[in-house]
This record gives structure tokens, C-alpha cells and sequence, in this order.
């Protein structure tokens, strides 16, 4: 009497349950990357323009929040450590380097004249305004 077995061993590979990981695993990471934001960790409130600037490649982010404390990079800083910060970071001011500036909506205007003398005045750095798009009703 001769005993064979039923079950065969399929020497195919199934590549449906590897795709299906493959697809899972982009969509997390486009969901994630939506979610991560370059200005700032502060909580800050931009004004809202129709003006429609793109960050450039080599930039820096200095944040001004509601409660006047000053940021680059999402790291807070003392308003008179905030140049040679810049400095170190970016070196020297040209053409090709930019700072951005994030100031919350409800800062004085003082405030904002103060910042911008840094970094424009003294240091001599380009600078652009970070304002967030217009609702549009």
C-alpha cells in the first residue's frame, strides 16, 4: 500500500500581500509628511495676504509668537542672540540666502520693526514675510 500526500509544496510567490504593504506604507508616509510643518513648533496666527510666496531652498524661519518670544528655526532664542545665531547658521548675507520671517497677526508693530532691523538692517539679510492664504468666501 502506498501512501502519498495530498499537500504539495508551491515553489510560486504570492507578491499581492507585499504590494498591498507597499501601498499601506506610501499612504502613511503622504499623510505624514502633510502633517509636518518647517516654520515653527510655537502656536503663531500669520496674517492673511493674497500674495502668493514659496519658501526657497536656503532659508531660515525666525518666529515671533503672541507673547514676544523670538525663534529661529523652532528654537527660542533671546531677541540679542538672534543675529549671531543667524550668522552661524547661514554665514555671510548674498543674494541667494533668505530669512523668513513668522510674526504673529496680534504682535505690535514695534515688535515687528525690532525684528526686522536685526536681520535686514544689521545683518544684512534678505528678508521675506510668512502670511497665510485668504479664505476665500
Amino acid at each position: 500500500m502506498s501512501l502519498k500526500s495530498r499537500n504539495k509544496v508551491q515553489t510560486e510567490f504570492n507578491m499581492s500581500s507585499m504590494t498591498d504593504l507597499v501601498f499601506l506604507l506610501l499612504i502613511f508616509f503622504m499623510i505624514l509628511s502633510t502633517l509636518i510643518t518647517n516654520n515653527n513648533v510655537m502656536d503663531i496666527t500669520l496674517p492673511q495676504s493674497a500674495s502668493n510666496t514659496r519658501p526657497q531652498d536656503n532659508f531660515s524661519v525666525i518666529s515671533l509668537s503672541e507673547d514676544l518670544v523670538y525663534a529661529l528655526d523652532g528654537e527660542a532664542l533671546p531677541k540679542e542672540q538672534l543675529l549671531p545665531a543667524l550668522q552661524a547658521k547661514l554665514g555671510p548675507p548674498g543674494p541667494e540666502v533668505k530669512v523668513q520671517l513668522a510674526v504673529d497677526e496680534n504682535v505690535a508693530h514695534k515688535y515687528f520693526v525690532e525684528l526686522a532691523d536685526i536681520v535686514w538692517v544689521q545683518g544684512q539679510y534678505r528678508i521675506t514675510l510668512m502670511t497665510a492664504p485668504k479664505n476665500q468666501r
